[in-house]
């Protein structure tokens, strides 16, 4: 048996009900049919997909593996369909962005009106997570392109690199000091960072992993939750490395203090990311465009302290 379009919508529906009760009504099928489509395409692959409950079905890992693939696949197809019908015509249909704190905090709006004025048929869709989630989402399908932080060299990425930031200590002048001068790295207060687990996380803020390796994090607090992060700084209750953007009305506010961390000095690279291989539609291509000019514009004035990436190209070192 072939895998094909057909047999991937049905494992979908299937695990997305959970019951193939519900599946094979969703699909209009014989619940027999789909389990003979279930244990034909595990013969096929050779693999378990699904294992059976009491209240119904969940998926295995190879199960998992093969969702992600059927949701790129005809997230992908649907996509294709939408822009040939549309060839001729102005950029129009769905285009669905990521963006993480900062991104949504400097340029959502400004991509938002600039979609809406250059772009009027294109449907936009916003959402926020942080970057290693966002990286999985491009992977999916489930997000078109995503502003990300230090994204992995992966063969299945196209990667633009837009802006580099330095990072800074953060946190009330008592406990990173009251001088405006760098720090260097040997002397961030051990035990005492907040915020750098898990590490997927943390990779977004520190790429080098023997640097992650020589900071000991809070024993007492962690934390993996930006809101709760700026409040635990607040309160003094431990420091944080981040970039400046990241808690630019905070700083405003004298709520907290920054210091650049020098020897070694410790930067984040952004970059903009889509699967390498996703049909590049009208409405995508205007999106991705409208993206790159306001990220960098946002840079050129200033309101991104941050200087633009001098790594062009699809994927450049980091």
């Amino acid at each position: 048996m072939a895998l094909g379009l057909r047999q991937l919508r049905y494992f979908i529906a299937i695990a997305d009900a959970g019951v193939l009760s519900r599946a094979a009504e969703a699909l209009n099928v014989a619940q027999s049919a789909l389990s003979h489509h279930v244990a034909a395409l595990e013969t096929e692959l050779g693999v378990k997909l699904l294992e059976r409950r009491p209240r119904g079905i969940a998926l295995t890992a190879a199960g998992r593996r093969l969702y992600e693939h059927a949701s790129a696949v005809l997230s992908a197809l649907g996509k294709a369909e939408e822009d040939v019908r549309t060839y001729n015509e102005a950029a129009a249909g769905p285009v669905c962005i990521g963006l993480s704190h900062t991104g949504i905090a400097l340029v959502a709006l400004d991509i938002m009106q600039a979609v809406r004025n250059n772009a009027p048929g294109v449907h936009l869709m916003v959402v926020e997570a942080l970057s290693p989630a966002l990286i999985e989402r491009v992977l999916s399908g489930t997000v078109d392109l995503a502003l990300a932080y230090n994204p992995p060299r992966d063969a299945r990425l196209d990667v633009e690199l837009l802006l580099d930031e330095d990072l800074y200590l953060v946190g009330q002048p008592g406990l990173i000091g009251r001088s405006s001068s760098p720090v260097a790295f040997s002397a961030i207060p051990q035990r005492s960072v907040l915020g750098l687990t898990p590490l997927p996380a943390s990779r977004a803020i520190i790429q080098t992993q023997i640097l992650r390796n020589q900071i000991i994090p809070s024993e007492t607090l962690e934390v993996d939750s930006l809101p709760a992060l700026r409040m635990a700084l607040e309160a003094g209750l431990g420091c944080a490395i981040l970039s400046r953007s990241t808690v630019l009305a905070d700083l405003a506010a004298e709520k907290y203090h920054a210091r650049r961390i020098v020897d070694p000095p410790l930067t984040r690279a952004l970059g903009l990311v889509a699967l390498a291989d996703r049909p590049r539609t009208k409405a995508f291509l205007e999106v991705r465009k409208t993206m790159i000019e306001v990220v960098r514009s946002a840079v050129s004035t200033g309101r991104w302290p941050a200087k633009e990436s001098g790594r062009r190209g699809k994927r450049a070192a980091i």
